[in-house]
């Protein structure tokens, strides 16, 4: 039988679980908000913005379920579209490892490099690390909220023997803290049989992979399908480019 007492306590009990829910879903709201600002700002690149339509970062960044204050392990940075989109999402509490290879910073004339330090000039990027290190030297052990690996994973599977794929994302899985997710997007093939020439790969090879590292598949998104694309094409052709079907993945470490 409850108690006046009882029910009083109940009531307050309620009343601040409803409290504390509502004031977690103001701040997110706020957070959604100041990130799309700066995404929006003009002291970011208009090509950068252009990319945004078919890339949706603000639904990729919630997918992956990146907030202010986390710290994130971004593998092959490249040029940084996406170090920049991170930046923001952490804000000035959160931390983004921005990780480039020997190899990204030396191709193609050491374009990536380039393109990597102008974005991060005079600390404009104040809570990114430009993380240059091989995929064997990460270290970071149980540092991270969120990994990602975004359009890259396929070139680990054409270029990178399977033993050596799944020891790197094992130390992967090693870096996350407690809860931490790994979030992967890539370009569909429509094929198991892989053909590194087009840039792609099958989504099921990418599942495969990451549970047999150790990895458990929390969730799946559509919003970068695209069932008009032209799996035969390589991804850089002009017709398919930024365009191409991809899938989306949230993996538990």
């Amino acid at each position: 039988m409850m108690t006046k007492k009882t029910l009083s306590t109940s009531i307050v009990t309620l009343g601040l679980v409803s409290l504390l829910a509502t004031s977690f879903v103001q701040a997110n709201t706020l957070s959604d908000k100041q990130f799309m600002s700066a995404m929006q700002s003009s002291d970011r690149a208009e090509a950068d913005k252009a990319r945004d339509e078919n890339r949706k970062p603000d639904k990729v960044m919630n997918f992956f379920g990146i907030e202010p204050g986390m710290t994130v392990l971004e593998i092959l940075a490249s040029g940084g579209y996406y170090t920049e989109v991170l930046s923001h999402r952490v804000g000035d509490t959160g931390k983004v490892y921005a990780q480039n290879n020997k190899f990204i910073l030396e191709v193609m004339n050491g374009r990536f490099a380039k393109e990597f330090a102008a974005r991060t000039a005079n600390n404009r990027l104040n809570n990114v690390i430009h993380y240059q290190n091989e995929f064997n030297e990460i270290g970071l052990k149980k540092q991270i909220d969120v990994v990602t690996i975004v359009l890259n994973y396929h070139d680990f599977y054409s270029n990178i023997s399977k033993e050596k794929r799944i020891n790197i994302l094992k130390d992967l899985k090693a870096t996350l803290k407690p809860g931490g997710v790994l979030g992967v997007i890539d370009m569909e093939s429509g094929t198991s049989i892989h053909n590194k020439d087009l840039h792609r790969i099958h989504h099921q090879i990418v599942r495969d992979e990451f549970n047999e590292a150790g990895f458990v598949l929390e969730a799946e998104a559509d919003f970068l399908k695209n069932a008009n694309d032209d799996y035969s094409k390589m991804v850089f052709e002009s017709s398919v480019r930024g365009k191409t079907d991809r899938f989306v993945f949230r993996f538990k470490g």
